[in-house]
C-alpha cells in the first residue's frame, strides 16, 4: 500500500482517506449546481436561436412594409441575353408605359498618335531641356515635368504611373518596320473631350530653381522687321514742254501746275523717312538690349525651338508631332427615344426620360421595346422571402418548446406563437377584394408553415395590384400590425433579450454558490488535514513507545 506524506508517521494511507471523505461531501453537489448552469447555458443559447430568427423575420416583414416596394418600377427590355444593347436602372417617379429605343452612336475618348519614321526607338530621347507636359481632355487636366534627356519609355512610364492621371493611358507600339509610333488614350468620351497634349520650356535659374514669373522682355517674340515705305524710288521726270517757261503758272505737256520747289519737297520728304527708320531700328536695339540684359542677370537665355523641345509629343503648335487619326475623335453617345435623338457625353441618360437611367452598351439596327411598369416580381419575391422567414422562426419556436426541450413551456414563446396566428388570421381589406393574405394565395398548413400559390397570387397581382399595398403595408396593413408585435421582442428592450438577462443573472448567481460552497470545502479539506496530521504524530509517537517496549521486554527474556 502507498503510504502519501500524510500518515507518514502511523503508516497509515491517511492522505487518500482526506481526498475520499471530501470527495463524498463535494462532488454531489457539485455536480447539481454544474448541471444547474448547464441548463442555463442550454437555455441561453436556445433564447439566442430563437431572438435570431424573430430578427430575420422583422427584417422580412420591414421590407413588406416599404411604401415605395409596391410602387417601384420595372423596365422589360425584349432584348436576348448575351446580345443586350441596352440597360435601364428605373425609380418611383418613372411613369408607365412603353418606349421605342434605338442606340445610333456609343461615347468613347479619343487617341493621338505619332507619325511614322518620328521615332523609332524607345530609348529615343524626347527633350533635351527640362519641359513640363500638359494632357488636357474637356475640364480634366493634369501635368507632368519632365526633365531633360527622358527617354520615350521613361516618359510612358511617367505619363501612366502619375497620381492626377484622369485616365490617359500611353502606349509605345513598333510595327516591325523600323517605326515606333506613341500612342495617347484618352477614358474621358463626349464630343468636346478630345485628347490635347501641350509643352512648356521649363526655365530655372543659376541654382537650379524653377522660375515661375519669367519677366516679359525674355520671353518676347521677335518681331517682323517693319515694312518700308518706297520713298526712296526716283520721282517721275516731267515731259520737256518747249511752250512752258519759267514763272509760268501752267504746265502744258503735263496739263497741270509747275509745283514750286518740287525737288526741295521731295529731299525733305525722303529725310523724314529716313530719320522715321533709324528711330525704330534704335527702339529695337533698345529692347534687345534690355532683354540681354535682363536674361543675363537671371542667367537664364530666351525661349528658343529645338528639334528636341516635347513637339514631338504634342498636339498643340505648327510644329506638333502627334495628330489624331481619322475616327479616333472623342465623341458623344447617341439615342433616339422615341423619335426624339438625345446626346450625351457619356453612355449613360440620367436625364433623357424622367425616372429612367438608359445606359447604350451597343448600336442596334433596329428599335428596342422597353416596357416599364410596377416591379411586380419584385413584390412576389419579397413575400416568398416573408413566407421562409415565417417558416424558418415557426420551426425553431415548435422545436424549441416541444417535450423535454430546453424552452419548453416557456410563456415568452407561448405567446409569441399565439400572437403570430392571430394576426395572420385577422381580416385587414378596406376595399372587400382582398381580405387578408390568404386571398392573395397564402396558404397554411395543418403545422402551422405557410406556402404561395403562385398562380393564385399572380393573377390577384391583375385582379387589383392597387389594393394589395393597403392589405399589407397600409395603417392598418399585416406587415405595419406584425412589425409593431415584434418591436416587444426584439431590440435591447424586447422580451427577448430581457429574458436572456435573466438567464445570464441565473447563470451568475449559480457560479457565485459554486465558488462559496468550493471555498468551503477548501476549508473542510484542511480541517480534515489538520485532525488526522495530530492523529498522524500521536500514533507515530505510540509507534515509537510500542517498539521501546517490545526491545526492553526483548532483551529482559
Amino acid at each position: 500500500m502507498s503510504v502519501g506524506s500524510l500518515g507518514a508517521g502511523s503508516g497509515l494511507d491517511l492522505e487518500s482517506l482526506v481526498k475520499q471523505m471530501v470527495s463524498a461531501q463535494k462532488d454531489a453537489k457539485v455536480g447539481l449546481y454544474q448541471n444547474k448552469i448547464n441548463g442555463y447555458e442550454s437555455e441561453l443559447s436556445a433564447l439566442g436561436k430563437v431572438g435570431s430568427a424573430i430578427d430575420n423575420f422583422k427584417s422580412s416583414v420591414k421590407t413588406l412594409n416599404d411604401d415605395e416596394l409596391f410602387t417601384g418600377r420595372d423596365a422589360k427590355i425584349a432584348q436576348k441575353e448575351g446580345e443586350e444593347v441596352i440597360s435601364i436602372t428605373t425609380d418611383r417617379s418613372a411613369s408607365n408605359g412603353s418606349y421605342s429605343i434605338d442606340v445610333n452612336q456609343l461615347a468613347k475618348g479619343s487617341r493621338v498618335m505619332s507619325a511614322p519614321g518620328l521615332f523609332s526607338s524607345p530609348d529615343d530621347v524626347v527633350t533635351d531641356q527640362d519641359a513640363k507636359l500638359t494632357f488636357t481632355a474637356g475640364s480634366n487636366e493634369f501635368s507632368i515635368d519632365v526633365k531633360a534627356g527622358t527617354t520615350l519609355s521613361q516618359l510612358r512610364n511617367q505619363v501612366n504611373t502619375s497620381e492626377d492621371n484622369f485616365g490617359v493611358s500611353v502606349n509605345l507600339v513598333d510595327d516591325g518596320a523600323g517605326n515606333l509610333f506613341f500612342t495617347a488614350t484618352s477614358a474621358i468620351e463626349g464630343a468636346e473631350n478630345s485628347l490635347r497634349i501641350s509643352n512648356d520650356v521649363i526655365v530655372r535659374d543659376e541654382d537650379g530653381n524653377v522660375i515661375e514669373d519669367v519677366p516679359e522682355a525674355v520671353s518676347l517674340p521677335i518681331e517682323e522687321e517693319p515694312e518700308l515705305e518706297e520713298l526712296s524710288e526716283p520721282a517721275p521726270v516731267d515731259e520737256v514742254d518747249e511752250l512752258d517757261l519759267e514763272g509760268d503758272e501752267f504746265d502744258f505737256a503735263n496739263d497741270g501746275p509747275i509745283p514750286k520747289d518740287k525737288e526741295k519737297e521731295k529731299a525733305e520728304a525722303l529725310a523724314q523717312s529716313n530719320a522715321e527708320m533709324d528711330a525704330k531700328a534704335a527702339e529695337k536695339a533698345e529692347v534687345e538690349k534690355a532683354a540681354e540684359a535682363d536674361a543675363t542677370e537671371l542667367n537664364v537665355l530666351p525661349q528658343k525651338n529645338t528639334s528636341l523641345s516635347l513637339n514631338s509629343v504634342s498636339t498643340e503648335g505648327l510644329s506638333a508631332g502627334l495628330y489624331t487619326p481619322f475616327g479616333e475623335e472623342a465623341r458623344d453617345a447617341i439615342i433616339t427615344v422615341d423619335g426624339i435623338q438625345i446626346r450625351n457625353d457619356t453612355n449613360t441618360f440620367d436625364e433623357a426620360v424622367a425616372g429612367l437611367s438608359i445606359e447604350a452598351l451597343a448600336p442596334t439596327e433596329k428599335s428596342t421595346k422597353v416596357d416599364i411598369s410596377f416591379d411586380q416580381e419584385t413584390v412576389k419575391d419579397s413575400i416568398k422571402e416573408f413566407i421562409d422567414s415565417y417558416n424558418s422562426m415557426v420551426g425553431l419556436l415548435q422545436a424549441s418548446t416541444d417535450r423535454g426541450a430546453v424552452l419548453n413551456g416557456n410563456s415568452m414563446i407561448r405567446n409569441l406563437q399565439s400572437s403570430l396566428s392571430t394576426e395572420l388570421m385577422s381580416s385587414r381589406g378596406e376595399t372587400g377584394t382582398f381580405t387578408s393574405i390568404f386571398d392573395l394565395g397564402v396558404k397554411m398548413s395543418s403545422q402551422g408553415e405557410l406556402s404561395l400559390d403562385n398562380a393564385k397570387f399572380d393573377d390577384a397581382m391583375r385582379r387589383g395590384y392597387s389594393e394589395i399595398a393597403p392589405l399589407i403595408s397600409g395603417e392598418k396593413g399585416l406587415a405595419r400590425s406584425l412589425e409593431k408585435l415584434l418591436d416587444n421582442y426584439t431590440g435591447s428592450d424586447g422580451l427577448t433579450n430581457s429574458l436572456k438577462d435573466s438567464v445570464r443573472r441565473s447563470i451568475d448567481s449559480t457560479e457565485e454558490t459554486l465558488e462559496a460552497y468550493e471555498e468551503r470545502m477548501v476549508k473542510y479539506e484542511e480541517s480534515l488535514r489538520s485532525k488526522f496530521t495530530s492523529l498522524d504524530s500521536r500514533l507515530a509517537v505510540m509507534n515509537a513507545q510500542g517498539g521501546y517496549l517490545n526491545s526492553v521486554l526483548a532483551n529482559m527474556q
